[in-house]
């Protein structure tokens, strides 16, 4: 690695964005039900032992993943919010799994894959019993997720799901070999391995709604998604410097953008937030253009309008929220290494 990243180095960064930047700009909002999001999300993890010790439970109630939900999807219905809770205890724990034990090595990948897409029948119909802790559990979640949702959604839910557990085996990969990637290929990769996509899916669950396919499928709507996406992750690679530099992380934006312009963390930083800002300015352009087409197509009834709305909305909460949720989160504000799991046998039976 080029670039320096001595521990005095990272303890003098400033991450946050400047105060003009268009991330502020978004909407603030957060659903009333943050508090019972918090204990739901504990519930689900005691309740398939997803945790082994008393100090993972502190962290993951320390990491404030109700607030995120809370934040992410402000407008979430009373019924949704179990489901959601369960998502997105099981993104969380995989994450650090991955991290773990589950990124030491890539021969079980494909296993630990066929097991996550099996739990997630398309047609909603799960057959057989799930030993591994993980795999139970997200099998759990569907059960939820799918039954009020189209054959359509679930087809691209389940899809963005195999590209998050397909990014696993190249981010291990390059751990592994301590490779950080150039820019390019990093905004492929990160796009897939920070579970935003499939998150980006759930806003028409929890609000109880969806796109019609056509206007999903349209050029300005997966321009708006894809934009969401990048700032997300992008802002979260910032936020999480410091306590991926302690654990040894090489997939992180600042690393590949500092590496590839042979700059300091200072300047990636400061190029990371105007990559962002170009991204929230995309979003703007391409919503403006969704609303015109959505003007004049016809056909499209009034509940797929309210859909869409629904659904750009909830883009915003999710750039804006998921950086006030970072600043107040444990989860990136202390550089350490506690990881949610440690158990090999949470994604793997044998």
């Amino acid at each position: 690695m080029s670039v320096s990243t001595t521990a005095v180095d990272v303890r003098e960064l400033d991450c946050l964005p400047p105060p003009e930047h268009p991330l502020f700009a978004l909407p603030a909002r957060i659903s009333p039900h943050r508090a019972r999001l918090e204990r739901l999300i504990l519930d689900w993890a005691d309740a398939f032992e997803l945790l082994e010790t008393p100090r993972q439970r502190e962290r993951l109630a320390g990491t404030r993943l109700g607030e995120l939900v809370a934040r992410a999807f402000p407008f979430v219905r009373e019924d949704r919010l179990e489901a959601l809770a369960g998502w997105f205890t099981w993104a969380f724990v995989i994450d650090d799994w991955y991290d773990g034990p589950g990124g030491a090595a890539t021969h079980g990948h494909e296993r630990a894959l066929a097991q996550v897409l099996a739990a997630l029948p398309v047609d909603g119909c799960q057959t057989g019993d799930y030993d591994a802790g993980l795999v139970r559990q997200l099998a759990a979640v569907w059960r939820l997720l799918a039954g009020p949702q189209s054959v359509a959604w679930r087809l691209r839910f389940v899809d963005d799901m195999a590209g998050f557990m397909e990014s696993f085996a190249y981010e291990a990969i390059n751990r592994r070999s301590r490779h950080v990637p150039k820019v390019l290929p990093y905004a492929q990769l990160r796009r897939q391995s920070g579970g935003i996509t499939p998150c980006l899916r759930l806003l028409e669950y929890a609000a109880g709604l969806e796109v019609p396919g056509i206007i999903a499928r349209s050029d300005p709507f997966r321009r708006m998604f894809d934009h969401t996406a990048d700032v997300v992750v992008w802002v979260n690679d910032v936020l999480s410097l410091r306590k991926e530099l302690a654990i040894g992380e090489v997939s992180n934006g600042v690393l590949a953008v500092a590496t590839e312009r042979r700059c300091d963390l200072r300047t990636a930083i400061d190029l990371v937030y105007r990559r962002v800002a170009e991204d929230i300015d995309a979003f703007h352009c391409a919503e403006q253009e969704l609303a015109d087409m959505c003007a004049d197509w016809c056909g499209l009834a009034d509940a797929d309008r309210h859909a869409v709305r629904v659904c750009v909305e909830g883009m915003k909460s999710w750039m804006r929220g998921n950086l006030d949720w970072s600043l107040r989160s444990e989860r990136y504000a202390q550089a350490d290494t506690v990881r949610l799991c440690t158990s090999p046998r949470l994604l793997s039976a044998e």
